[in-house]
């Protein structure tokens, strides 16, 4: 459904579930655990169903009442899942992926280890993946730009330990030797 609805927000959430496990992986996280946090993370905007497709296309220039009604997507997709008795696992992934480590996230403003850690990994994966691949090209970001703002956001919107797996676990260390 969702590839129907936005093929951009599919592929993004193909892609952050990819990033997600690997980094879950590079935690040292059970197989089981690292299989639940990929399911979370291509799940992670299943509730972006509910948003509708005029306020999608205006991303990130949303007006205070747009952004109130994307901002619903967390607990939206939550609660599609719930009831769903081999979903229930992920369902707070997809609830809290909009969380920050230092609690302004939303949709419950959780704080440091009270987020669930496959929604602290998802909450990194996004953003990279949202950064260097954006719907709009004119917003994209080089790889070192996006990993230096994933760094200068450590401690603040993210988890620095997943940070840091993160880039150990997805850039090549080639890559990581100019950042």
């Amino acid at each position: 459904m969702l590839q129907i609805k936005n093929r951009e927000i599919y592929l993004h959430s193909q892609q952050v579930a990819n990033y997600a496990a690997s980094t879950a992986a590079k935690l040292g996280l059970p197989a089981s655990e690292v299989s639940q946090i990929k399911t979370g993370a291509l799940l992670h905007d299943i509730g972006q169903l509910s948003v509708p497709n005029l306020i999608l296309a205006k991303l990130p220039f949303l007006s205070t009442r747009e952004m109130s009604i994307y901002k619903r997507h967390c607990i939206a997709g939550a609660s599609m899942l719930e009831n769903i008795p081999e979903f229930t696992y992920i369902t707070d992934i997809i609830r809290c992926h909009h969380e920050k480590w230092d609690g302004t996230g939303y949709p419950k403003r959780l704080k440091g280890q009270n987020i669930p850690i496959g929604a602290r990994i998802v909450a990194v994966a996004n953003y990279y993946d949202r950064n260097i691949n954006p719907c709009t090209t004119h917003w994209q970001k080089t790889h070192a730009d996006a990993i230096v703002e994933l760094q200068n956001k450590a401690g603040l919107d993210f988890d620095p330990a997943i940070v840091k797996a993160f880039i150990e676990s997805v850039i090549p260390q080639a890559n990581r030797n100019g950042i």
